[in-house]
């Protein structure tokens, strides 16, 4: 199913507005990388431009956008920072399993105002009791965990009529539970991904959702729903996902761009101008005809959510992967090309290098997993992904 954007002015509106949170992250960049987080700054912003409630149902008065829409908002902020890309992208898609809860639950977490994290790795410890569940768990990798009011954790657990166990979703309020600031990475260091600790903590019935179910049966479980909200007419998981290629192509952009105008200044030690050599015109070609590979696949990838046609999860996740792959290619061939210079901490071709293999190592994006999961559904071998 397509959905169309309403207004051209939607789609300006919030070019604009991620523009914006981009470029406010980009200024502070070097020291959310030393803070390991965006700045409270960052996170008003993206509160003042709305951005938090993009993938609301109409009901709670959501734009109702298209695929395309959300993947070039979260593109553009990735052109000029990827940590903002990534919380920007999380506080905005996390609304999508919010609406497969019980619509008072819905209105509870929606008119709290509180931000949206999660981590749905299924090892929580769970206890059944009376009305809900005690859950505990450590969970590593939260991103944006300091500025949440919620969070989704993952645990395994056999609904009634099921004959075995599936992954749930416990959505916990971020006081009921400890954070542990211990993100250091290589690359997102502003995704403040943090730890936490869940220890016995109660979660009712009505704040578990069956992940399985949902990626199964896309409507909720509801009496009255927004038919045409946009994550109840597609794959779910894959359509959960989009964001991380489609960052991953801003970036690529930028880093380009950078190619680009780095190499137009530079003059080598023998005195030749360095944008009249072939070297790096080749790779200037190269490199942009991979970009394009990877818009053609983003493309794509939209298209088979909107179209709804079965698609195996395993072609998403390989187009997925494919996607991120080229533009990591793209940045380790530039900062390799450009040299010493490029290498320099807070250059924006070093920063985004940093960020592109840090997406590359999300547990969806891995290329090798990828193409293997696909290869197999292509021999007809059992290919279980989420997509």
């Amino acid at each position: 199913m397509v959905l169309e954007v309403k207004s051209v002015d939607v789609y300006k509106t919030l070019m604009e507005s991620a523009k914006r949170i981009g470029q406010a992250a980009e200024a502070e960049s070097v020291q959310a990388d030393l803070n390991s987080t965006i700045s409270e700054n960052i996170i008003n912003l993206i509160r003042e431009e709305g951005i938090n409630k993009l993938i609301l149902p109409k009901r709670f008065g959501g734009p109702q956008i298209d695929f395309t829409t959300f993947a070039d908002m979260v593109k553009e902020v990735g052109y000029y920072n990827l940590s903002a890309a990534w919380i920007t992208y999380f506080f905005s898609l996390h609304n999508a399993w919010v609406a497969y809860l019980p619509e008072h639950r819905q209105k509870e977490i929606v008119q709290s105002g509180g931000l949206l994290a999660d981590i749905f790795a299924p090892i929580g410890k769970l206890e059944k009791v009376d009305g809900g569940f005690i859950i505990s768990a450590r969970y590593n990798f939260v991103s944006g965990i300091k500025y949440a009011g919620w969070v989704g954790v993952g645990a395994l657990h056999q609904s009634e009529g099921s004959d075995k166990k599936t992954m749930h979703g416990f959505v916990i309020n971020t006081k009921e539970l400890e954070i542990i600031e211990n993100w250091n990475s290589l690359g997102l260091r502003g995704s403040g991904s943090h730890t936490i600790i869940v220890d016995n903590v109660f979660v009712p019935d009505d704040m578990v959702i069956d992940l399985g179910a949902m990626a199964a049966n896309r409507k909720p479980d509801l009496k009255d729903y927004d038919e045409d909200y946009l994550y109840y007419n597609a794959p779910f998981h894959p359509a959960f996902f989009v964001g991380f290629p489609a960052m991953a192509i801003g970036a690529a952009e930028r880093v380009l761009d950078e190619f680009k105008k780095s190499t137009k200044g530079r003059v080598r030690m023998n005195g030749e101008q360095e944008v009249a050599s072939p070297r790096s015109q080749r790779v200037l070609a190269t490199l942009t005809l991979k970009l394009q590979s990877a818009k053609s696949l983003m493309k794509t990838y939209i298209e088979m959510l909107e179209n709804d046609e079965g698609v195996h999860p395993s072609e998403f996740k390989a187009i997925r992967a494919e996607i991120i792959q080229n533009c990591v290619d793209i940045s380790v061939k530039t900062i390799l090309t450009l040299g010493a210079f490029a290498l320099v901490k807070g250059n924006p071709v070093e920063m985004i290098t940093r960020d592109l293999i840090a997406i590359g190592t999300h547990v969806t994006s891995l290329y090798e997993d990828a193409v293997e999961a696909y290869g197999k559904h292509l021999f007809d071998y059992p290919s279980p992904v989420l997509g």
